[in-house]
Formats: C-alpha cells, structure tokens, sequence
C-alpha cells in the first residue's frame, strides 16, 4: 500500500518510521478498524450498502480504497474504476487514516 501512495506522489518520508502504519501496510484492511465517525468525506447509512462506510454522495465503500491500494492498484486507478469517487475524497480518507494509526 505504502509503494502505491508514493508512486502517486505522495510524501512518505515520515511514514517510514510509524510503526503503525508499518503493521497496517502488510495486512488487509478487514484486519484493523478505523473510526470514520470524524471523517466528513463518508458516510455510513443504514440500509444502504449494508450499512458499509461509503464515500459520502456515492455507494462506493471506503474498504474499495484499501483493498485495491493493497493490491497494488495506484489512486489514479481507483479514481478511474470508480468515477463518483473524487481525489480529494480519497486524500482526504488516508490522512484520516494515517492519523488515526498514528495514535493507535
């Protein structure tokens, strides 16, 4: 996952010393839970998607992102496999979850 975000530009130089995010790299996304209550860019509603947390406006689950990160996919092609879903969204879900393995 990490190889993928720096291929699309991002800035990982101090990500390679969190140790979090280090053991989250190398597991599924199933495996650690995130609280996404403060993340304004999803949103979870009952009945819709099984109640999955989706990118807000869309049906797409956040869980998509990491999942295809993992599999080496690039932010670029997730963007483009699913078109409702915008970049800032996206950016804006990986700070939120490396601050929030920052502090787990």
């Amino acid at each position: 996952m990490l190889r993928a975000l720096a291929e699309d530009g991002w800035d990982l130089g101090h990500l390679g010393r969190d140790h979090a995010l280090k053991r989250a790299a190398g597991r599924r996304y199933r495996s650690f839970v995130l609280d996404w209550n403060d993340c304004s860019v999803v949103e979870r509603l009952p009945g819709k998607v099984s109640g999955e947390w989706l990118f807000r406006g869309t049906r797409v689950p956040v869980k998509a992102l990491f999942e295809n990160l993992e599999d080496g996919a690039r932010v670029d092609d997730f963007l483009e496999w699913f078109p409702g879903v915008t970049r800032e969204q996206v950016e804006t879900v990986l700070r939120h979850a490396e601050r929030s393995l920052a502090v787990a």
